[in-house]
C-alpha cells in the first residue's frame, strides 16, 4: 500500500477530500481483485479507470454481469475478493459487506479505511451489480488496463463498456433522473465518441427501460440540474466546469438524436 503521505499530498494538489483519493486507491485494487467475476465495469467510473486517467473521481463501482450467478456464490466472490486485496495490499477493508437485492440486480456496500481518523463513520464503496437480463450489453465489451496514478504498480486490465456505450446510457439517465454527473459525463465525452455506434444502440436502450428522448423534458429539468450541481460534484473534481456550458453541450447532444427520430413513443 502506498504511504499515507502519498494520499493527503495528491488530495491537496487535486483540491478534493483525501476520502476521495482513498476510496479512488480502493476502488483500483478492488478492480483488480474483482476481475474473475465475469462483468463489464460501466459509467463514471469506467470513463476515470480505463479511458481518460485525470477524469473525474467516482463515489462507486459500476457493472453489468455478463453472466447470471447466483446470489449466495456472487457475495461469496466478492467476499473473497476483499479479503484477498486486504491481505495482499494491506487495504483495511471489513470483513462484513451488505448485500442487497435491487430492481435491476445487487448492491454490495463495502467499507474500509486507510488514513486513521477520529471520524465515526468508514469510507464507503458500493459495487451495483445489474443482472444481464436487466440491461444487455449491445457492443462488444473491451479489455482495457487500469490508470492507477500512484507509486504502487497496478499491471492488469479490466473487462469494461466501450465509450459509445457509457454514452449511450448516460443519455438514457438523464430522463431517469436528476444526476449532475450524467449531465457531466455527457458533456464531458461527446467528443470523444463515435455517434454512427451511439444511435445503432441508444433507441433498445431507451426502449428496454421505457424510456423517451424528449428535449423538452430536458429543458423542464434545467434549474434542477443546476441546483445540485455544485454539491454533487464538488468532492470529485478541483475546479467545475460552467453549469451553463456544460447544460448546452448536452441540449446538442440531445436535439442531435432526437433529430434523427431514434425515440418514438
Amino acid at each position: 500500500m502506498i504511504p499515507i503521505l502519498e494520499i493527503k499530498e495528491k488530495a491537496r494538489t487535486l483540491g478534493v477530500p483525501p476520502s476521495t483519493i482513498e476510496r479512488d486507491y480502493a476502488q483500483n485494487w478492488l478492480l483488480v481483485y474483482l476481475s474473475e467475476i465475469s462483468m463489464a465495469l460501466k459509467g463514471g467510473t469506467g470513463i476515470r479507470k480505463v479511458y481518460f486517467k485525470d477524469y473525474r473521481f467516482s463515489d462507486d463501482l459500476d457493472f453489468t454481469l455478463i453472466q447470471h450467478y447466483d446470489s449466495e456464490v456472487l457475495k461469496g466472490k466478492i467476499e473473497q475478493s476483499i479479503i484477498n486485496a486486504r491481505e495482499d495490499i494491506g487495504i483495511a477493508f471489513k470483513d462484513d459487506i451488505s448485500f442487497i437485492p435491487t430492481r435491476s440486480g445487487h448492491r454490495a456496500v463495502i467499507y474500509f479505511s486507510i488514513i486513521p481518523s477520529s471520524r465515526t463513520s468508514l469510507i464507503k464503496i458500493d459495487l451495483d451489480l445489474t443482472e444481464p437480463e436487466n440491461e444487455e450489453i449491445l457492443l462488444p465489451v473491451e479489455n482495457k488496463p487500469i490508470f492507477h496514478n500512484y507509486s504502487d504498480k497496478i499491471e492488469s486490465n479490466v473487462t469494461a463498456y466501450s465509450l459509445e456505450e457509457i454514452m449511450a446510457e448516460k443519455i438514457r439517465s438523464l430522463f431517469q433522473r436528476v444526476r449532475p454527473r450524467d449531465l457531466y459525463d455527457v458533456s464531458q465525452i461527446a467528443d470523444f465518441i463515435d455517434r454512427s455506434q451511439v444511435k445503432s444502440i441508444l433507441e433498445q436502450k431507451c426502449r428496454k427501460k421505457e424510456v423517451i428522448i424528449d428535449s423538452e423534458i430536458f429543458r423542464d429539468r434545467k434549474e434542477r440540474f443546476r441546483a445540485s450541481w455544485d454539491t454533487s460534484l464538488s468532492h470529485q473534481m478541483h475546479a467545475l466546469p460552467d453549469f451553463e456550458g456544460a447544460y448546452n453541450r448536452v441540449l446538442q447532444e440531445i436535439e442531435y438524436y432526437k433529430k434523427l427520430e431514434l425515440i418514438t413513443n
